[in-house]
């Protein structure tokens, strides 16, 4: 009799554990696998076919990152966890405590320590340090965040269709991808989205470059750097 309590005690341990592990495992760990598409564009930039972290369907809207930071990927949080740590004041960003307080990417020493970067660096860049981390072949080291640049051609050179829930943004060579309002980190309105380049304001240094558009308009915004938007990679031709 024991040694059947022993065996079934035992047996409710480990079934503890294993649904314990599962729930400790987030959707963002999962591998992200975007596609790179080809839009005809002169620069040669490919675009992904989905956003930062989105594992499952290239309509759906991805994680939220601060500009300049990024998320482990072994870190064992829910996107809410997420949302409450950060990305929703000055608090537990990882540049600056303040937006005249920034330690990095300052181009006046009126916000912070003056270091002139404009362009965010290798370690910094969300895409380009899950390339470092995953080496797949669809998954190489040349992607990275748009610069205002490569937004500004997306913008001009291409076609965009407002369709449910984001544009469908089809290139000169007709093909396209879509790019979903995914809104921002601590807001439930899902009527616009909200899309990081790498490119800082120099003028304003706490605030980067960002894309905003919904149904009928598409512009520029100057984003305060530790809200949570989205993030589209892209490369360049090999």
């Amino acid at each position: 009799m024991k040694q059947l309590r022993y065996f079934f005690l035992m047996v409710m341990s480990c079934m503890f554990t294993l649904v314990h592990a599962q729930n400790k495992i987030p959707a963002q760990t999962q591998r992200y696998m975007p596609q790179s598409i080809d839009l005809g564009l002169p620069s040669g930039t490919l675009w992904a076919d989905r956003n930062m972290r989105e594992n499952e369907a290239a309509t759906n809207f991805g994680q939220y990152y601060s500009w300049g930071s990024v998320v482990a990927d072994d870190e064992a949080l829910s996107y809410e966890q997420y949302d409450q740590r950060m990305m929703t004041s000055w608090k537990g960003y990882k540049h600056g405590t303040g937006a005249k307080a920034l330690t990095k990417y300052c181009t006046d020493s009126a916000f912070g320590k003056k270091d002139g970067k404009t362009q965010l660096d290798p370690e910094d860049d969300a895409a380009a340090v899950y390339a470092k981390t995953h080496k797949v072949p669809i998954w190489d080291a040349q992607w990275h965040m748009p610069t205002a640049d490569q937004f500004a051609e997306l913008i001009e050179k291409c076609k965009w269709t407002w369709e449910k829930s984001g544009y469908r943004v089809t290139g000169p060579n007709g093909k396209s991808i879509f790019l979903p309002t995914a809104g921002f980190a601590g807001n439930n309105e899902k009527d616009v989205g909200y899309y990081w380049t790498s490119t800082l304001c120099e003028d304003f240094p706490c605030y980067a470059y960002a894309v905003m558009f919904g149904d009928g308009f598409i512009g520029w915004n100057n984003g305060t750097r530790y809200k949570g938007y989205s993030i589209r990679p892209v490369k360049s031709k090999k």
